[in-house]
């Protein structure tokens, strides 16, 4: 019996290698789904970001349009002061003038405002970019890597399973029977050590004479909580 328990056990090692590597085959698209997502969430940003300074560099050619304009009249009324032959058409004038000039200060405060902007949104938007571009690098490799192994996953799951039943096969059809039940029913972990009287299943407390039954592997024992099948090794 010691020897079955002994199979059993080096068949619960294979069944835990396949569950990791069927686990692979669910959560690697995942990964993938969320690199691809993250990308895409980069390159709008740095799309958003492209066109914000588009716009920005619109309303600066805009004001600066305007501004030009603004002077161009205020010449002309400065050119009007020697025409005048009133007080009140000069002193009409010069208010003109003056608030001409309140009117140019304000846009081209408004047009410092933007540039700064501008300076500040590229600096962001060129490391943004340089960000995206790194990352694609690294996403794409990634992806590589990961995809390349999804491709050998299913022959590794074949070899693994072939290797378990080749080594249940030649153990007795009871243990056999509840080792399979076991594996359905308890996540997958059908046989499980024991450390100082504690199940290493359920981490429940065994008696002090079961345990002892346990340690010499001589016959099959069952976790009275659990149900695992028990066998004892030194192994950590």
């Amino acid at each position: 019996m010691e020897q079955e328990l002994k199979t059993v056990y080096e068949a619960q090692k294979i069944d835990l290698q396949i569950i990791e590597h069927e686990k692979k085959l669910v959560t690697t698209p995942k990964k993938i789904e969320k690199m691809d997502h993250d990308i895409k969430a980069m390159h709008d940003k740095v799309i958003k970001e492209k066109e914000i300074l588009e716009e920005l560099e619109k309303d600066r050619k805009r004001k600066e349009k305007e501004l030009e304009m603004e002077k161009e009249k205020i010449k002309k009324f400065e050119s009007r002061l020697y025409e005048v032959k009133t007080n009140k058409e000069y002193q009409a004038l010069l208010k003109e003038i003056e608030t001409a000039k309140q009117v140019n200060d304000k846009e081209e405060e408004e047009i410092i405002e933007i540039m700064v902007k501008v300076e500040d949104l590229r600096k962001d938007f060129e490391s943004t970019s340089k960000l995206l571009k790194e990352k694609e690098k690294t996403v794409e490799a990634e992806k590589k890597k990961l995809l390349s192994e999804m491709d050998s996953i299913d022959k590794i799951i074949v070899d693994l399973k072939q290797q378990r039943d080749n080594l249940l096969s030649v153990v007795d059809k009871t243990l056999r029977e509840t080792y399979n039940m076991l594996i359905s029913r308890r996540g997958g972990t059908a046989v499980v050590n024991v450390r100082n009287g504690v199940c290493l299943g359920c981490f429940m407390n065994i008696p002090p004479q079961l345990f002892i039954e346990v340690t010499k592997n001589g016959r099959l024992i069952l976790c009275p909580s659990c149900n695992r099948i028990f066998y004892f090794t030194e192994e950590s």
